[in-house]
Order: structure tokens, then sequence, then C-alpha cells
């Protein structure tokens, strides 16, 4: 079992990303961009081995990326949304990520079996992503797998929350802008 800490400040701003293990030792280095048609997401272990990359393929409402391990394509994720819910897909690996995603707290399942839990940790230190993973050998794809998701729906306010938030701010702005 394999337990893996993120700093959620990093996640956020696409910068260069140290995953730590439960002692505090740096374990994987994660770099590239996300977010564009041909961005590339990059983990290396900490002694500088390259060990996935994962390229954007499909820009839209439902976008995709692909996973290659060493040079060759091992898969792809793609997000889809049913009546409910938005869910992702890692195919051929046949998982699925469930859960609430703007509450930080979701799981990534291969028919019923536990392949990662992410929840959120808030710490004295800063907020921090925890990825408890059964099995060592799914890390290196979970890490990439939880930072997509966290792009494409943690850092996303729902549009209606969104507009809340402009009509809160834009008072204060007419205030500052008189008293200038």
């Amino acid at each position: 079992m394999v337990l893996l800490y993120m700093k959620q400040e990093y996640v956020s701003s696409h910068e260069k990303i140290l995953v730590k293990n439960e002692r505090g030792k740096d374990i994987y280095l994660i770099s590239g961009e996300w977010g564009r048609v041909g961005d590339k997401l990059s983990l290396y272990s900490i002694d500088g081995t390259l060990l996935v990359e994962v390229k954007q393929t499909v820009l839209s409402l439902f976008p995709k990326f692909d996973i290659y391990i060493q040079g060759k394509k091992a898969g792809s994720i793609t997000k889809h949304r049913n009546l409910r819910n938005v869910y992702f897909k890692v195919t051929p690996l046949d998982w699925m990520v469930t859960g609430d995603f703007y509450n930080h707290d979701y799981t990534v399942r291969c028919k019923g079996q536990l392949i990662m839990q992410m929840t959120k940790a808030y710490t004295s230190f800063g907020d921090y992503y925890t990825l408890l993973i059964p099995e060592a050998q799914n890390a290196p794809i979970c890490l990439c797998l939880a930072l997509i998701v966290d792009n494409l729906t943690l850092t996303r306010l729902p549009d209606t929350a969104r507009k809340r938030v402009i009509r809160a701010i834009q008072p204060i702005y007419s205030i500052r802008k008189a008293l200038i």
C-alpha cells in the first residue's frame, strides 16, 4: 500500500509538483502543461527517470488524454457525464473514477476493486491531496489521473456559483474606485 501527498497550491497553479510519501520524502516530480490540445504532462521518478507521459488529444466538454509509458500508448483518460454526475474512464485498464469531485473525495475502481482513493488533507503546512494506492505499480498513472481530474473538475466553479462570486465582488471594486 502506498500513501502519497501532493500540495494543492502547486497542483492548482500548474507548477512543477513534488510528490511525497508518508515520511515526507520526495518520490516523484511532475512537470508540464495541461489544458490545451497537444499539451503534455510528464511524471518522473525522483532520480530523473521518465515514467509516464500524458498528452491531451481532444479539447471539448469531454476531453481525452492519451497515456504513454516508455513511449508506447498504454491507454486513454476520458471525461463522461450521465444524468446526475460527471465521471472519468481509463481505457483499456477498465478503471472508473467516481465520487464527490468538488469536495476532493473520489475513488478509482476496476470491477469493484479499489485502485486509488483521493481525499483532501488540511494541515498547518497547507492543503494536500492524499492518494491511497493499494498497489504501488499503479501509482504513476494514478498521480497523472489525479492531476487531470483536478484540472477538469475541482478548479472550476459551477456557472451559477461563479456568477454569485462575481456579483459579490463587483460592489467592492465600485467602492474602491470611488475612494481613489
